[in-house]
């Protein structure tokens, strides 16, 4: 009778093998010990047999025995327990299938990431990618007057003053561009964020702003700064981004000085207000879906689709491609593009055509000549030098014209639907008309001055099918206006009457205001269509009381409208003659006292080549 735990412990090899027993060799059996750890006392009532000797013959047993289970709570002793694993991020889950996933999406979250970046560059500059060197260097600038700052996204092309919903949209992009690499950096490894950043400046051309996401991935996810409180590290990597807006923001709008009212200087900062909110929210969902899944590699995927999908789907159904292309446009034209400035200090393009002039580069003998033009105090030899710049302002003008023309051309080629059809068709007959005024270049001022109000024969198209095909829209006023001075230089002075009467006609109009309707377009063009209003009131009275000369007929009226002052700061022709001339008129002495020029002086002839 065993009475501890370890004999009946001992007893069970024997019964194990109760297959060899019964052959009757027991010698032959290998000597095996298990130790089982009794959970309970032992139980001395059991009856055991007495141990057999090693060479003794045992009787076989009259069945097998089978060995007795092992108790389910029994532990080996030589088994340490497994601790459990820890999930502190993605790669913590080791399995194949969770690996083979993290990649994937990993890979898809940069591809929606630069994709985003490159969407919020095409918003910017209106191309989907620039990979020139000046490209990447002017943001890198933060001194002088050319820096570009976050303001330059909301002002231009489309200002968020005249589009609120832009300052949303710019928002939402860029609270993504902030909170996505943070949150990678958080629930992967820092080394995963940084392509994030990379394209931050590849794609969205940010060089200061891809510097300052690599800090905040840093500060969210290595020690010391990472906190077991997921939230509280991504708040931290925030303070970068904060200093960032804030440098990126400051000066432009107190330099707006007076134009801007406090409710609009209030509205520029509205786009970056959002965006702070937004990406703290991003992050905190981000966080939470990591921790609801345990870290499994699908958190960022969604809201970061989410957060593309909304500025798209907000750009496109309140703004739209055509806008985008039209601001564009109208920035590089437009009455305020420097292209067509109406008066532009011309001393700077002087020095630089002076100095090419006179570059040791060039020949000697024209080299010479520009010297001796300079210094000599002839002034005929002055005059010819002035003439020179002159005549390379004029052509640099032909070639802005030519620009112009071609660009509205395409883009009514390609938006021929769109509602700023309009707009396009008044910069295009605008950009035609646009004169040189030289008598104030080659005078003691040096100033490119510009002048639109006589109207060039090839613009007579482009007014015509303004007039005819948007007789409703405010531009119609200035088509009819310029359609009817052109046809009265031709002498049909019904086809003329004609465009004057759809002229005020539709000055007479009043628009339909609503309180939700957007800003209107012909506001960014500074165009009033009161003045030509008054202009085709008094042409049309002007016609009217010559018309039927008994002596000369339409031939004064079609030679008044052939006229064309030297200078924007003289009378106009409608203005001075319409009310001196009667039905007696003289129009060639008033040509002699105004100082007027006919049509095929030398500046229209040199611009009949333009555009052909």
């Amino acid at each position: 009778m065993a009475t501890d735990g370890s004999a009946g412990c001992a007893a069970v090899p024997a019964l194990a093998n109760s297959d060899a027993g019964a052959s009757g060799n027991y010698s032959a059996l290998p000597a095996r010990r298990v130790a089982w750890l009794p959970m309970g006392p032992p139980n001395t009532e059991t009856h055991t047999a007495a141990p057999i000797p090693p060479n003794a013959e045992a009787p076989p047993p009259s069945h097998p025995a089978a060995a007795p289970p092992a108790p389910p709570s029994a532990v080996p002793l030589d088994v340490a327990p497994t601790p459990p694993r820890a999930i502190t991020n993605v790669w913590s889950w080791t399995e194949r299938k969770y690996r083979v996933r993290a990649v994937l999406l990993l890979a898809l979250n940069l591809v929606l990431y630069c994709g985003l970046c490159i969407f919020t560059n095409w918003l910017h500059v209106g191309q989907p990618f620039q990979f020139t060197l000046s490209a990447y260097l002017e943001p890198l600038r933060f001194w002088g007057p050319q820096t570009q700052n976050l303001y330059d996204f909301i002002l231009y092309p489309i200002r968020v003053d005249q589009t609120p919903v832009y300052g949303v949209i710019i928002g939402l992009l860029f609270a993504a561009i902030v909170a996505v690499p943070i949150s990678v950096a958080i629930l992967y490894r820092l080394r995963n964020a940084l392509p994030f950043c990379a394209a931050v400046l590849v794609f969205a051309h940010l060089p200061w702003m891809a510097l300052t996401l690599a800090g905040s991935c840093i500060l969210a996810s290595v020690k010391p700064f990472r906190m077991s409180f997921r939230y509280g590290s991504a708040l931290l990597g925030m303070l970068p981004v904060l200093l960032y807006l804030h440098l990126a923001t400051r000066g432009t709008a107190e330099s707006l000085g007076a134009s801007f009212s406090p409710e609009r200087k209030l509205l520029l900062a509205a786009p970056w207000l959002l965006a702070i909110l937004a990406a703290c929210t991003m992050l905190a969902v981000i966080i939470f879906i990591a921790r609801v899944v345990n870290y499994r590699p699908d958190a960022v995927s969604p809201v970061m689709a989410v957060m593309f999908a909304t500025p798209a789907i907000l750009f496109h159904a309140y703004i739209g491609v055509d806008e985008l292309a039209y601001r564009i446009l109208e920035q590089e034209y437009g009455p305020r593009s420097k292209r067509f400035e109406p008066v532009q200090d011309a001393s700077d393009r002087i020095r630089a055509y002076v100095h090419e002039w006179t570059n040791p580069d060039r020949a000697a003998e024209p080299q010479r000549a520009t010297l001796l033009a300079i210094w000599s105090a002839d002034p005929q030899e002055q005059a010819a030098v002035k003439h020179l710049i002159s005549n390379r302002l004029f052509l640099e003008l032909l070639h802005d014209r030519q620009a112009a023309y071609e660009a509205c051309r395409e883009f009514i080629a390609d938006h021929p639907t769109s509602r700023f059809v309009p707009e396009v068709l008044y910069i295009q007959a605008r950009a035609l008309d646009t004169r040189l005024d030289e008598l104030r270049l080659v005078g003691k001022s040096a100033q490119r001055e510009l002048y639109t109000d006589f109207p060039h024969v090839q613009s007579e198209t482009v007014w015509t099918n303004l007039l005819t095909q948007y007789p409703h829209s405010p531009f119609s006023v200035a088509a009819g206006l310029r359609v009817a001075q052109l046809r009265l230089r031709r002498g049909d002075v019904d086809g003329a009457l004609r465009a004057l009467d759809q002229a005020i006609a539709r000055a007479a109009e009043k628009p339909n205001a609503h309180v939700l309707a957007s800003p209107r377009h012909e506001t960014t063009l500074d165009f009033e269509p009161e003045p030509y209003v008054a202009e085709a009131l008094r042409l049309r009275e002007l016609i009217l009381a010559n018309r039927d000369d008994p002596r000369y007929g339409v031939a004064p009226l079609r030679e008044l409208a052939a006229l064309d002052p030297p200078s924007p700061g003289l009378p106009r022709p409608a203005r001075a003659l319409g009310s001196a001339l009667s039905r007696q008129p003289a129009v060639r002495q008033y040509r002699r006292s105004l100082g007027l020029r006919r049509t095929g002086s030398q500046t229209t002839r040199r611009e009949a080549v333009c555009l052909h």
